[in-house]
């Protein structure tokens, strides 16, 4: 494994994390469809992980929803980086985010066919919603804790 960085994301990363979810949506074989909320031209609160050469190789967004729940977006790992503890990293630091921003619970929305991206964010404590009005899709939330 090279070095690597986690931080904000700023414009010039945005064709990169589209290709990552390119990538991503290959590899399970599921079609890539983007929401006008994802990053096209500003990265709003958006972070990635840069390997070696000013690869992106991770990703997650964030952006804030209705009554408290915010929505984790374009979250996204390279297969040869999984296994690091990256994706865990990249998640943690949008829901620490949404909390000290006064989010009541934070989601995510993913296909179905993406039975890894399920059992991971069980193990970051994401409950599955029964009943998901998203056609192909599951969505987890997590609730958060007020800090005093």
């Amino acid at each position: 494994m090279t070095t690597y960085l986690l931080r904000p994301a700023r414009r010039g990363d945005l064709h990169g994390v589209r290709h990552l979810q390119r990538s991503v949506c290959r590899e399970y074989r599921v079609a890539a469809t983007w929401t006008r909320e994802e990053p096209t031209s500003d990265p709003g609160e958006l972070w990635v992980v840069e390997a070696g050469r000013g690869e992106i190789v991770g990703s997650c967004g964030l952006r804030e929803g209705e009554s408290g729940l915010w929505e984790l977006h374009s979250v996204s790992l390279a297969v040869e980086w999984r296994g690091f503890g990256l994706g865990r990293a990249l998640v943690e630091r949008a829901v620490h985010s949404a909390q000290e921003r006064g989010a009541l619970a934070v989601a995510v929305t993913i296909p179905r066919e993406m039975v890894d991206g399920a059992a991971f964010f069980g193990r970051l404590g994401f409950i599955e919603e029964t009943g998901s009005p998203h056609e192909g899709k599951a969505r987890f939330v997590r609730e958060l804790t007020r800090s005093h």
